[in-house]
């Protein structure tokens, strides 16, 4: 090192590029916000105003608004309407997501559905019938070498069954 340094190292920059503080994030072009200039776009969202419901009723009127535009076809939106669609879809999720969480099925619950959905009765498990019927009556649960057996008989994750 020369011996006029002290030790510290001086990165040359052009002038005007390097700010006094470095540890601030520097915006480049791409993460500039733009205004979306898209009138037709703006106008639908004046005259359908979506955001998220609040109650039953309004989600009913955003869901006759999305049925409007699915009835047109995938193919016949404009690029505003799909917007507006996904737009539509997404406040629409949010509020079911909220009012209709959905509860984790049992394992018996879930056995009986596969068995249902499969026309199968209890002798046609990889399981003893007597078993299966304790399983689906509460009396027992799965163990783990059930749930797999059973998982591979239905060709899904034993995970169902735990």
């Amino acid at each position: 090192m020369p011996p006029n340094r002290t030790g510290s190292v001086q990165i040359k920059t052009r002038p005007g590029t390097a700010r006094p503080d470095a540890r601030r994030v520097r915006q480049r072009k791409l993460e500039r916000m733009t205004r979306a200039n898209d009138p037709a776009y703006t106008r639908l969202l004046a005259v359908v105003q979506p955001r998220v419901p609040r109650n039953k009723k309004e989600n009913t009127r955003l869901l006759a608004e999305a049925e409007k535009l699915m009835k047109k076809g995938e193919d016949n939106l404009t690029p505003a309407e799909a917007a507006l669609l996904d737009t539509l879809f997404a406040v629409i999720q949010e509020y079911e997501r909220g009012k209709y969480a959905q509860k984790r099925s049992t394992p018996a619950e879930m056995l009986v559905f596969l068995m249902g959905e499969n026309g199968l009765s209890a002798s046609d498990l990889p399981l003893p019938a007597s078993r299966v019927s304790e399983i689906v009556s509460g009396k027992r649960e799965v163990s783990k070498q059930q749930a797999k057996s059973l998982g591979e008989f239905f060709r899904v994750s034993p995970t169902l069954f735990i």
